[in-house]
């Protein structure tokens, strides 16, 4: 007989088994599984314990490899439920491609130790430390983890403590069947260690499937015939393409591609075509004996939701208003040019925005669902506004009350040439009890830094700051926190009010600095914008209308952000529009100061009088009509194809790349 099911007899040893299994359904329900999970769980345990499968060891090794794959089967299965999405919506052809995938690792175990028991724990225990944490990312931020993400593990750690997570009833059973499949696993006695040719042999005939299997998915051969999920909000990736498929399908998009018709050599000829009816992009900001000093303030996860629900005819109905000070400035006013920008990031990567903003790139252009910061940017292709405005014999700043290892922002802001750079430990030394706010570095005490730094300066010499905030972080389940906003039918939903508390904080903080410069002696610009919205779903689903299913034009309502350029003196930019993207505010800036511009820079100036928004997602032309923009087949105007082409040549292509262009130092590669 090759396979024996054993059964426990022993009345002690069956007590100490029933014993186990109400100890194990105490601790769950304990611990907030559902009863009847905690029930049914414990007695598929008292179950696996009582009967006892045997392998023998005359078993064959081809036998063996089909138990091997069956177990690899159960445990994908159990990692798709712990991840909360399941297997239902994932194609026969993806399911069996997953298990492919998985069925790898368990082979290359088995080789390596000989033993299918280790190898299904340890494959069984590596499944559910991934599962669980795409779990708890999808909570912090509305997406999936992603190949990308392994390049900014450090930062995704340091930002987790800041919030709260909680399992779904579907991950608490998989974690129960998973502590049931693990006991039945360690039960089981399989064949005993043997090496063999024949085992090698399948082995390597897994991994060879395996690694097929993944260059199909990475190259995207087959592709359309396959069809892969392109979305990744929510489990959305794998319900439909299963956790590992998704993840190679990631990796697929941090490839840089060189774009359609890229020539280096005539780049800088097509370039010249386009600006040919343009002014010549020269200023007067370096000469000008008056220069005005310049704050830009991208303010962490702030949005006025409130008026955006109202935009998709939805009320949120508050005891007191989130945003009063920012609302009651009007673009009207000659000082004042405010409205909202369309963000290409929701519920993190931070970093993308500011990079939008201060290089005027667009993530349009940038691998999906990656950030340059991490994956793309060194010395020798970094380029920003913060260069116009050392060109002009400005004192440069650049400040963010975190640690400077986040987004890599110490090495990048020394690639950006601020003179300065200031971090948490310049902002939290002798900061007092009202410098803090959610154990975050406050935007009052940021916007007390700015006023420091203004009030202590020579007169006369002009001053940039650049300014990351950090008070309105996610998550928002601090505990004793004192809500000043509430929602009327919505009491419970306490995310939500400390969310719009903390805005409201922040619009107080930015009413204080305005204020401020409003009576300075020395001509001041404010260019305020949040980086993006926070990734609470409830407020697109029960404010917004937006489900998984909205339209990619409707889904813009979550990554709209309010922008303000407010000066103490009369300001104008001819191409200031209500609704813009972030690419394109520091472009406005320029103009405003009348800052001599680079090439490229002259080049998003007349982009934006074609085509007034563009996000990672798509693009409005100047009839309002939005043009869905995706990886898998993008919908660009010509002159966006061109600006894919001056950012590939920036950023990628580095024996080709024309430095004059962007104002980049032309600094050699090391070797």
């Amino acid at each position: 007989m090759w396979v024996r099911i054993k059964k426990t007899t022993d009345k002690k040893t069956l007590l100490c088994f029933a014993a186990a299994a109400v100890v194990f359904t105490v601790a769950a329900a304990l611990l907030g599984v559902n009863i009847f999970i905690s029930v049914a769980g414990g007695i598929l345990l008292f179950a696996v314990l009582t009967f006892k499968i045997e392998l023998s060891d005359s078993l064959p090794v081809w036998f063996r490899f089909i138990i091997l794959l069956l177990l690899t089967l159960i445990v994908f299965i159990l990692m798709q439920t712990a991840i909360s999405c399941g297997i239902f919506l994932i194609s026969p052809l993806k399911f069996f491609m997953n298990v492919i995938i998985l069925a790898g690792l368990s082979s290359l175990l088995w080789m390596v130790t000989g033993n299918v028991k280790i190898s299904i724990t340890i494959v069984t225990v590596i499944c559910y430390f991934v599962a669980i944490a795409d779990h708890l990312v999808v909570q912090a931020r509305s997406f999936e983890i992603q190949f990308s993400d392994f390049s900014a593990l450090g930062t995704a750690a340091r930002v987790a403590g800041g919030y709260s997570f909680t399992l779904s009833t579907v991950t608490k059973l998989a974690i129960v069947l998973g502590i049931v499949f693990l006991t039945f696993v360690i039960r089981c006695r399989f064949p005993s260690h043997e090496r063999s040719w024949k085992r090698t042999a399948f082995c390597l005939g897994s991994l060879i499937a395996t690694y097929l299997c993944a260059v199909v998915i990475y190259t995207q051969f087959c592709a359309s015939f396959i069809g892969y999920q392109d979305k990744y909000w929510m489990y959305r990736g794998s319900e439909r393409n299963g956790f590992l498929v998704n993840i190679i399908y990631s990796a697929s998009a941090t490839r840089v591609t060189e774009p359609e018709d890229y020539d280096a050599a005539v780049l800088e000829e097509e370039l010249d075509i386009y600006l040919e009816a343009e002014d010549d992009g020269k200023g007067s900001l370096v000469e000008s004996e008056k220069k005005p000093n310049v704050i830009v303030i991208m303010n962490e996860t702030f949005s006025d939701v409130q008026n955006i629900a109202a935009y998709m005819g939805k009320e949120m109905n508050t005891d007191v208003p989130v945003t009063p000070f920012l609302d009651s400035l009007s673009d009207k006013e000659p000082n004042i040019i405010k409205g909202h920008a369309i963000a290409s990031v929701y519920g993190g990567n931070t970093a993308n925005s500011e990079l939008e903003f201060l290089t005027g790139q667009s993530i349009q252009f940038i691998p999906r669902n990656t950030v340059a910061y991490n994956l793309f940017m060194t010395e020798f292709n970094s380029f920003s506004v913060v260069n116009n405005f050392n060109n002009a014999g400005y004192r440069t700043v650049g400040m963010h009350p975190e640690q400077p290892v986040n987004w890599q922002r110490d090495k990048i802001y020394s690639y950006f040439d601020f003179d300065e750079i200031y971090f948490m430990d310049d902002f939290t030394e002798g900061l007092g009890e009202d410098g803090w706010y959610r154990d975050h570095v406050s935007d009052q005490a940021v916007y007390d830094k700015i006023i420091d730094l203004y009030e202590n300066k020579e007169d006369g010499d002009p001053l940039f700051t650049f300014a990351v905030t950090m008070q309105n972080h996610g998550g928002y389940t601090t505990a004793g926190f004192d809500y000043t906003v509430n929602i009327e039918g919505y009491e419970n939903y306490t995310g939500i009010r400390e969310y719009l508390s903390c805005i409201k904080n922040s619009d107080e903080a930015l009413k204080n600095l305005i204020g401020y410069f409003e009576a300075a002696d020395e001509e001041t610009i404010i260019v305020f914008f949040g980086d993006h919205q926070p990734s609470l779903s409830n407020i697109a689903s029960k404010f917004y209308g937006l489900d998984d299913y909205s339209t990619v034009e409707d889904q813009q309502a979550k990554y709209a952000v309010p922008y303000l350029i407010w000066a103490n003196y009369d300001i104008d930019c001819d191409r200031a529009t209500s609704v813009t993207s972030i690419n394109y505010l520091s472009s406005w800036l320029l103009d405003i100061v009348d800052s001599d511009l680079t090439d490229f820079q002259r080049f998003v100036k007349k982009v934006n009088t074609e085509v007034p928004m563009l996000n990672s997602m798509g693009w409005y032309d100047n009839g309002g009509v939005f043009h869905d923009s995706t990886y898998s087949a993008p919908e660009l105007s010509e002159s966006l194809k061109l600006y894919s082409r001056l950012q590939y040549n920036a950023m990628y292509d580095n024996k080709g790349r024309l430095p004059d262009l962007f104002g980049i130092k032309a600094r050699l590669p090391k070797d």
